[in-house]
């Protein structure tokens, strides 16, 4: 499974890693985007910068990034405004970003890199209400284009005086997390196989969890989604699991579970999902 989980500091990112980083104010900001892109430079990573408050603190303060003009000028980095990496491909959409994310990393790979490496604050589209269903969506799509793509690596830093909701869903949809406590009971993300779902899903929980699942993109005849990291699931969340899979039922997609904890399946039967939706429940995690 895919690094996941609470993190204090700044991890040392490898390929496919994709962080949430809450943040306090301008200068925890810079510290963060400075400590991600400073491992790019180790790891030969071609660097993204997104953001107009973090783009100002790295040209205004010394960083150990070393000279920006010339890191810019040797084709290392680049830094963009909100305006130019998330309205230059017109509406905000999640298929717009993917093809710019998809194309800059292919770049930076054909270029020499070793992959792209994208510190981005979207604090402003995130406060936006209109175009917040969709940067959830946009993260979650992310998450399986850094799993699975040609080399992209992420931290996406939102500031904390949003709204606790709007941070949770955020949250919710990346493998690493660094918020205050309870900001995101639970994560879906993508490891190898598919989805895989961590933490504690409660009926509070149960109907984020349900936008995020009806975000998830699934294609082929069967999706496999790993539990082994659930660490508990009440009567609403088993529902809302069950809703999923019968929409999934409806376009042809049948769901399976691998290491799922004993009392969601018995919670399973006893409910009388499995008559309602069909779900293969599956002892380990599907191999290569």
């Amino acid at each position: 499974m895919r690094v996941h989980g609470v993190v204090n500091d700044v991890p040392i990112a490898g390929a496919h890693d994709h962080v949430c980083w809450v943040y306090r104010d301008d200068s925890d900001l810079v510290a963060a985007a400075v400590e991600f892109l400073a491992g790019g430079l180790l790891r030969g990573e071609r660097l993204l910068c997104v953001g107009d408050r973090v783009v100002d603190g790295l040209r205004r303060a010394p960083t150990a990034l070393g000279d920006l003009d010339e890191l810019i000028a040797d084709g290392r980095l680049r830094l963009l405004t909100v305006a130019d990496a998330y309205a230059a491909t017109g509406p905000f959409s999640t298929e717009g970003q993917h093809a710019f994310y998809d194309a800059a990393t292919r770049r930076a790979v054909a270029d020499g890199h070793t992959g792209l490496r994208v510190f981005a604050d979207v604090t402003a589209l995130a406060a936006d209400a209109a175009l917040r269903p969709e940067l959830v969506r946009w993260e979650h799509v992310a998450d399986e284009f850094i799993a699975h793509g040609p080399g992209m690596t992420a931290m996406c830093a939102y500031r904390e005086d949003l709204p606790a909701a709007t941070l949770g869903d955020l949250a919710g949809v990346h493998p690493q997390v660094h918020a205050p406590t309870g900001t995101a009971p639970f994560q879906v993300f993508f490891d190898e196989q598919g989805p895989s779902l961590t933490g504690d899903v409660d009926t509070v929980g149960a109907e984020r969890l349900a936008r995020i699942l009806a975000a998830t993109p699934v294609s082929g005849g069967t999706c496999a989604v790993d539990l082994s990291g659930l660490s508990f699931a009440d009567v609403a969340a088993c529902r809302v699991l069950a809703r999923w899979a019968r929409t999934l039922g409806e376009r042809g997609v049948r769901l399976e579970f691998w290491n799922a904890p004993a009392l969601l399946e018995r919670m399973w039967h006893v409910l009388a999902l499995d008559e309602w939706a069909d779900v293969a429940f599956d002892a380990t995690t599907p191999q290569d």
